[in-house]
Formats: structure tokens, sequence, C-alpha cells
């Protein structure tokens, strides 16, 4: 299998031992899970499927972001705690996932439940001379990590305007450098629901030191993949680079592999935009297979255009695959799986897959008798791709 690595920007041979480590950054539980977030996930899932079909044990976490302004913003517009929106949200992707046929986690920690260990962190940096003080909140000190921008390689102009639009702060003057990121939030308001008592005092962690963090108590100080979005190559898998070679000497994840966004009306589908297909008002349509063949028709480099059409074409083909399955031979049998195979291989090339079930339909030989179901080969293709 090769994958392509944000780190080297090139594809790179990934061959992992029998267990398989992979940490990918989920949702912030403010809104229902969108098809941007379905599209991420299920490039993960697809991911994790074929390390399974080859024999790994896979390891796959997925966090839950639930402590992050954003929650805290929506829990006040709709006039509740952001406690019981983001349990009502987490149940709401959970049921989600499930129906579209997602392959269980190995863990999903909540960054709620490691606020002392995020603290911990955070000291830690402090002591060692790799964080400061502005006023009591605590920030990292990009310059005591020089690489600080080469993971993403990105203008420093443009660092600075995606810091702006991500959550950070470049022009707030009492910080040393403009891209000096947060990693502890001082809270003086005793009617702020979030947070916690700490070595630090009263407050709530950074963003980035939270992720850094859950992945290492879950999955150790050396992982196989660190995924998500690339909205998330910068800043915030760039800091976490950053603070886990401060911490532990090294960036904890040996391959950083990204999905790029889809896109509605021309910008990124994202909460803040409102310009969202919501997967749960899908499923009330289509049935989950059909969802994500159609998604398979965007690679997940390059994303793109939401296009309904794509959920009609993909119901036409998986009903013409399956009617190919129940007459065709054992050698076009054998030979969709290999081909299935071979493109998930290459970095997950699910435009290929379509390919391959077209010309499955196209070309298998339907000499046999028609069976009641799909040939056992044809079958485990399908569920390959998570579409049994």
């Amino acid at each position: 299998m090769r994958i392509y690595d944000t780190t080297k920007k090139l594809y790179r041979q990934f061959n992992p031992s029998h267990t398989v480590k992979i940490y990918v950054c989920g949702i912030t539980p403010y809104a229902s899970a969108h098809m941007g977030h379905i599209f991420t996930f299920m490039t993960y899932d697809l991911l994790q499927r074929r390390l399974e079909d080859g024999g790994h044990e896979v390891q796959m976490v997925r966090n839950i972001t639930d402590v992050d302004d954003p929650l805290y913003v929506k829990a006040a517009e709709l006039n509740t705690d952001y406690i019981s929106l983001a349990k009502t949200e987490v149940a709401s992707f959970h049921k989600v996932l499930h129906l579209l046929n997602f392959r269980p986690t190995y863990a999903e920690p909540r960054a709620s439940q490691y606020i002392t260990e995020m603290a911990d962190s955070v000291k830690i940096l402090l002591d060692k001379g790799d964080a400061y003080y502005v006023n009591q909140d605590v920030y990292f000190d990009t310059s005591k990590y020089p690489n600080y921008g080469k993971f993403s390689g990105y203008s420093p102009l443009l660092l600075n305007n995606l810091l702006c639009e991500r959550g950070g702060d470049p022009f707030l003057e009492t910080k040393r450098q403009p891209l000096d990121f947060l990693l502890w939030k001082n809270i003086a308001d005793p009617e702020d629901a979030a947070q916690w008592q700490t070595v630090l005092g009263t407050g709530r962690p950074g963003w980035h030191i939270e992720c850094s963090v859950m992945s290492e108590i879950v999955l150790g100080d050396s992982f196989d993949i660190h995924g998500g979005g690339t909205d998330l190559i910068f800043p915030h898998h760039e800091s976490e680079i950053a603070q886990n070679v401060a911490l532990h000497g090294s960036p904890l994840a040996d391959h950083w592999m990204h999905v790029a966004p889809m896109i509605m009306a021309g910008e990124k589908m994202s909460k803040s935009l409102g310009n969202m297909v919501f997967a749960m008002d899908l499923l009330k349509v289509y049935e989950p297979a059909v969802i994500r063949l159609a998604l398979m028709h965007y690679h997940h480099h390059i994303g793109g255009e939401w296009k309904d059409d794509f959920l009609n074409d993909a119901r036409q083909l998986l009903a013409r695959v399956r009617a190919s399955g129940k007459q065709c031979d054992d050698l076009a049998a054998t030979k969709l799986l290999a081909e299935v195979r071979e493109a998930l291989d290459d970095d997950i090339n699910t435009l290929e897959v379509i390919n391959v079930l077209q010309a499955f339909v196209g070309h298998a030989s339907r000499d046999t008798a028609a069976r009641d179901q799909e040939h056992p080969l044809v079958k485990q293709t399908l569920n390959l791709l998570g579409l049994v």
C-alpha cells in the first residue's frame, strides 16, 4: 500500500506491522454530521477496512472535541448548556455512522476526559521554556521550534490569514511572535461552565494540546498515521507537531494523511458557513450503500462540489453490480476483488474503484445460472467497500 504523506509531500510505501495505530481528528459536536464529515471519515473507514482485509489489527482512534469555543457559542445561541448539546450531537453522529456501516473505532477519547493531563503537559512546556504566560494565559513559543510552518509549507502571509480564520490571534501584541498559539486559557468568570481547576489554575486547554495529549495517552508515543481534513494541516497539525517534538522529541505519528473538503456553492461545506447537506436527511431517501458509493466518485485528495446526481448514478451502478454479481463467473469475481484491492492500495483511490465497478458490470461473464445472492467474492468486495 502507498499513501501520500503530507510531511514529505510525496507518496510513501506504507508497510505497517501487524497492529496499525491510527489517530483521526473527529468532530466538535455542535451540529449534525454533514457530508463533508462523512467524506472525510469514510476515507479512513476504507483504509481501516482494507488493512483489516489484509490481516492487520487496526487501532482506529477518532476523538471528540467537546472542549472548544464554537461549542460554547452554539450552546448559548440555543439557550442550552454545552454538555447537553454535545451529548445530543455525539449521539446523532454515532447513529449516522452506524447507519452508514462504519467500522467501530478502537477508542473515542473526549477532550473533557483528559483536562488534568493536558494541564500537566502545558506545565511541562512552561518548565522547559517552550511556553510562556501572556497575562494568565499560556502560549507556545514557536521560536523554540525553528521548523514551525514547514509541515504545511504555506507562505507567512497565508499562515497569518489561516490563523485568523481558524481561531488564532496573530495580532495580539503581547505575544512574542504572531504565530505563537494558545495552550491554556485562564477563566476568571465564575459563570463560565467550561472551566477546570488544575496545576495551571482555573481554565481550559487550547485546541491543539488536546489532540497531542489524547493521541499519546491512547496510542503511545509512536503510532502509524495521524489523519484529518486538509483544513487541519494548519494551524492544528502544525501546532501538534511542534508540541509533540517539544514534549517527546518526535512528531509521534510516522505518517500524516489528509482529506480535501467537500464543496457546496463554491465554499467548503462547514457548519460556520451553513452550506451543508446533512447525512441524516439523505438517509431518509437513499440506502446507506448508495450514499457511500456516491462519495466514492470523489478522490480524497481533491474533494469537490457536492452533486446530487452522484446519488442517482450510485444507485444505478450498485443495482447493476448486484445483478452482475449474481450471474458472473469465478474469473470475473476474482478479478473484481483483486482490482478493488489494488485501487484501495493506491492511496485509497475511490475514483479507480468506481472505474473497476463499471468495468465489472460491462464485462462480467453471465454464462452461469443466476444465483439467489451475489458470488461470494463479489459479496466480499462489496463488504470491503462497506456496501453490505
